[in-house]
């Protein structure tokens, strides 16, 4: 098939060539030149009749992997699965994958991605190289085939966005982020790739910088340059995959990924006079070991890890900026506490069965009913940080963070256990609260579809315990455990929701 650019050249050279000259210098027939001196557009036109498999697989491979986020390190989107859920051959699927990141033996680098931010008609991302730490005995930071996936990921984001089609696009009226905007972003040390299909990066900017800022006018260039690029990173955040994902609609309007700075902990009402809690329950002074095993939540989510997978201190220390004896130690504790499997050496994300979600969520509802039946029983004083929890849980819904809403009721529900006054009760439900944490962050679930639920179930509980009515609290409760428990199994994997064996579970709970 000829191209565009070719079929104009063929053209052109008829001007100062006979018909016969023409077709032995560009090889095409004398018949298909006349042809295509004849048109006005030399275009790529749509072709007739039943397009070819592999382009339209290409394209929807391309739509399901743009909007996976940082899930496309799961199993949902190996190309066996994508095969299923589009009815394609896992070989076309692999071909279309393949077509939009680089082989894992090409996955080894020294770079960290810092930067990444788009708006028509600029598209930059940042680079800085990794300072070695002396300890080079751990490995890659992460598995080299989930570097190659959410190098596809990226890939897919922007040819789904249309940013290939900029350079035949006029100004935009929806702009989020102005040029100027784009290129103050060009300053530092780091070293930039930049897409500018309309020269509007300054010569004298590139010219300073040398290689340190390297400018593509042409979208494809930019794609290899940005696949190799990415193929030498430790590491690809799923933050900035999620970011991506949700602006493709968009085509990527907008979009500014800074590398992630830890926040300074936040307050927390849980502290307590009358009970001795757990140092991993969020507190008003919080050590670095007890931040850094709250916010190993979002690392396992932002770098994909998956069940079996052994997390690596040194990229971890270097994410949350602590040293690293302090993650290593973190990481021990959580071991020792059986909220990472330790049996492989190292500290790994364990192994989830649906039978263990069964089990979390049976044990959980079980101690759940024990303390509303205590906090019924007791003065209204002891609902004051209950309430404050539940405004936290009000005020967490509208944003639809997922996370927020997550962290906003687990919080509520385990303020609830320490209002009971039941000391062991209370210790039992928090321990079980922090391995439903470890569960949702590696299932990635979502809650803010059931922000809504979830506020009305909270506000429902805390209205029947302050009429001392224990019944009506322990039904919301029930129900709201069984459609969390119905969630997440439905989750892992193609395996069935066990429904006997919930219902054996917890029928003697009534």
């Amino acid at each position: 098939m000829y191209s565009a650019e070719f079929r104009r050249d063929a053209v052109a050279m008829l001007s100062t060539s006979t018909l016969a000259e023409a077709a032995a210098r560009t090889g095409a027939s004398p018949s298909t030149l006349r042809r295509w001196a004849s048109r006005s557009d030399l275009e790529d036109r749509p072709r007739s009749g039943r397009p070819r498999i592999q382009e339209t697989a290409d394209r929807v491979v391309e739509a399901l992997v743009a909007t996976a986020g940082a899930r496309i390190s799961g199993r949902d989107y190996s190309t066996r699965a994508l095969a299923e859920a589009t009815g394609l051959s896992q070989s076309i699927v692999a071909r279309s994958v393949r077509a939009l990141t680089l082989p894992v033996t090409e996955v080894d680098g020294d770079r960290e991605l810092i930067l990444a931010a788009s708006g028509f008609p600029l598209v930059l991302l940042g680079f800085r190289r990794v300072v070695a730490d002396g300890d080079d005995n751990e490995g890659p930071a992460v598995p080299p085939r989930r570097i190659q996936r959410r190098v596809a990921g990226i890939t897919a984001a922007l040819r789904t966005a249309g940013v290939q089609r900029w350079a035949q696009r006029f100004d935009s009226e929806h702009r989020q982020v102005s040029t100027d905007e784009l290129l103050a972003l060009l300053d530092g040390d780091e070293d930039f790739l930049v897409f500018d299909p309309f020269g509007e990066v300054p010569h004298a900017l590139s010219d300073s910088a040398g290689a340190r800022v390297t400018v593509c006018a042409d979208f494809d260039e930019f794609a290899e340059l940005l696949k190799s690029r990415l193929g030498e990173c430790q590491d690809i955040p799923g933050s900035l995959l999620d970011l991506l994902a949700a602006r493709v609609r968009h085509g990527l309007e907008g979009v500014l990924w800074r590398e992630s700075v830890p926040a300074e902990p936040q307050r927390s009402s849980m502290t307590s006079d009358s009970m001795e809690i757990s140092s991993w329950l969020p507190k008003e002074t919080r050590s670095i070991t007890e931040h850094l095993a709250i916010a190993l939540r979002e690392e396992i989510i932002d770098s994909g890890y998956e069940p079996g997978d052994r997390i690596n201190p040194r990229l971890l220390s270097r994410r949350m900026q602590v040293p690293r004896a302090s993650v290593d130690a973190a990481l021990r504790r959580m071991v020792d506490d059986k909220l990472l499997d330790g049996s492989r050496g190292g500290a790994r994300i364990p192994l989830i069965t649906t039978v263990d979600v069964l089990d979390l969520y049976a044990a959980r509802m079980a101690i759940g009913e024990v303390v509303l039946r205590s906090l019924a029983l007791r003065p209204q004083r002891y609902l004051v940080p209950v309430q404050l929890a539940l405004r936290q849980v009000e005020a967490s819904a509208p944003t639809r963070s997922g996370i927020d809403v997550e962290d906003a009721d687990l919080h509520f529900q385990q303020e609830l256990a320490r209002a009971s006054g039941l000391r062991e009760s209370a210790r039992a439900f928090e321990a079980l609260t922090l391995r439903l944490r470890l569960f949702i962050s590696i299932l990635q679930l979502d809650y803010s579809p059931a922000s809504d639920r979830i506020v009305s179930d909270d506000r429902a509980m805390f209205r029947a315990l302050s009429r001392g009515d224990a019944r009506t609290a322990i039904e919301v409760w029930r129900g709201k455990v069984d459609n969390a428990v119905r969630h997440m199994a439905g989750l892992l994997g193609r395996r069935r929701f066990d429904q006997e064996l919930w219902t054996q579970l917890t029928r003697s709970l009534g």
